[in-house]
């Protein structure tokens, strides 16, 4: 997960369109809503129009916002409600945050397991084993878990939840992370252990341990765990709830990891290598050696010069925001080549 700025596009004009009646959908909402006699959420579409796929596309790069991975060549994108519009799952009976179903700033693009509830494969949580990836390409200890986001959006305190377009929703105490607020990287990291790499997603220590969560809280286990590690709440809620460590995601990562130790471990040997036959071509012009034999050398030398340049190029690559899992491989360049 990345930091974006929703500032870099435009707010689709399609949110606002108009009806016949020159009403926003936002106002039909709110009739729809105040009538005790309509028993059912409202049927929102201006969140579906085509505008708004295409600018939240080019905000996050065709990449999903929770897990950086690209979603347009296997599946159509979810346009996910960072607040439910329909319904929260922590709280029975709340209408969901409705008057955000067609807000720019409550629209996120996601692939189709971070966004929807399903079983997956995922880590044990037990630090007492540690986890690696068998030859199969499975979790050498893993559980079958239900993951993805659908109508979750639990609060760390049970207290101030808005439920009317009037209240104020800055002041509810989030949990899950949005990457067009909060810097994700103060809430969670990788990791970028070289001895055993695979490609997991953890929780930023906190530096203080949060408060324990009130008896019965949604989230209590999880909660307990971040305050008992001294990790971000936000963090781990978030991995748990968006599914970030999912099989599929770590193998994918994993793979991203290795191909850039392999790149480092093929550049560290091309250089050397290149220096070897710089200093072989510096001997034979001490030697007087044929001009052929020293204009051979030397455009080896060129040569291996140019496909060192091109692994490092290639490394910058899967740093670069439109490439999946950069921040990961930002991290990992960050630590290995940059320190």
């Amino acid at each position: 997960m990345r930091r974006v700025f929703r500032s870099t596009v435009a707010e689709p004009l399609s949110l606002e369109k108009k009806d016949r009646r020159g009403r926003t959908e936002l106002q039909r909402a709110t009739a729809h809503m105040a009538d005790p006699a309509n028993l059912k959420g409202y049927d929102f579409e201006r969140y579906k129009d085509p505008e708004v796929k295409h600018q939240l596309e080019l905000l996050f790069y065709g990449k999903c916002a929770y897990c950086e991975s690209f979603y347009a060549g296997t599946q159509p994108v979810d346009v996910e409600h960072y607040r439910p519009k329909a319904e929260v799952e922590e709280v029975q009976g709340h209408r969901g945050y409705w008057w955000l179903a067609m807000n720019w700033e409550n629209l996120l693009p996601s692939c189709i397991d971070c966004n929807r509830r399903r079983t997956q494969r995922s880590p044990s949580t037990s630090p007492a084993r540690p986890l690696r990836l068998l030859p199969d390409g499975t979790f050498s200890d893993s559980e079958e878990r239900l993951t993805g986001k659908a109508s979750s959006f639990p609060l760390a305190i049970e207290v101030g939840r808005a439920v009317a377009p009037a209240d104020d929703i800055e002041s509810e105490a989030r949990l899950l992370i949005d990457p067009t607020r909060d810097d994700p990287s103060e809430h969670i990291g990788f990791n970028l252990d070289s001895e055993h790499a695979i490609g997991l997603v953890l929780p930023a220590a906190s530096g203080a341990a949060p408060a324990a969560p009130p008896l019965g809280h949604p989230a209590e286990d999880l909660l307990t765990m971040a305050a008992a590690l001294k990790v971000s709440a936000m963090g781990l809620v978030s991995i748990r709830i968006y599914g970030l460590n999912r099989l599929g995601l770590v193998q994918a990562r994993t793979r991203v990891l290795r191909d850039l130790e392999f790149l480092v471990e093929l550049a560290v040997n091309l250089s050397i290598l290149t220096e070897e036959i710089s200093g072989h071509v510096a001997s034979l012009k001490l030697r007087a050696a044929l001009p052929s034999e020293i204009a051979f050398h030397e455009r080896v030398a060129k040569k291996l010069r140019q496909f060192h340049l091109s692994i490092i190029r290639n490394i910058r690559e899967k740093t670069d925001p439109k490439a999946p899992f950069s921040e990961m491989a930002k991290a990992w360049v960050a630590k290995y080549l940059e320190t």
